[in-house]
């Protein structure tokens, strides 16, 4: 019995493997190259680049090193917030802000508290052009509003 040479199978096996090894090797680096920044705490971001900017697709929520907080929307018009936040214990972001409106007419006397839950966000993600706001670069994150709730106006001198 005579045995068969495999060495075109062998050649053509290996030829296809270095092609398959190639792919998968070009496919992470170019993953790596355009992947986003890793996520970091909000408050690690803030104290890095001086505020968070983040957005749920109709508005933008910014968090300022200052302790000042603003959102509009994202389009000409739409509800405004402006106001202060602090950290409470468990590290959600907690709002006093008063509500108005641009290009429309709103109550001077609406303010809420808004709790946010912030568990990361990215370095820097995209720029975000707002009409009435100046550009400003938006990070990525998932969060959620937990409460929003209408409280009377702030007796401790609540300025915006």
């Amino acid at each position: 019995m005579q045995l068969k040479q495999t060495a075109p199978l062998s050649l053509a096996f290996t030829s296809m493997m270095r092609k398959v090894i190639l792919l998968v090797l070009a496919s992470v680096v170019l993953r790596s190259a355009f992947a986003g920044d890793a996520p970091i705490p909000p408050l690690k971001q803030i104290e890095q680049f001086g505020s968070i900017c983040i957005g749920d697709g109709s508005s933008y929520f910014m968090f300022a090193k200052d302790g000042s907080f603003k959102s509009g929307p994202l389009g000409i018009s739409g509800r405004t917030m402006t106001g202060r936040w602090v950290t409470n214990t468990d590290g959600r972001f907690v709002v006093t802000a008063h509500l108005g409106w641009i290009n429309g007419i709103y109550p001077n006397d609406h303010y809420r508290r808004i709790v946010f839950y912030i568990p990361y966000v990215t370095k820097r993600a995209f720029e975000l052009k707002v009409p009435f706001l100046s550009s400003t670069e938006v990070s990525e994150s998932y969060f959620l509003i937990e409460e929003m709730a209408a409280i009377s106006k702030p007796a401790n001198g609540f300025d915006e």
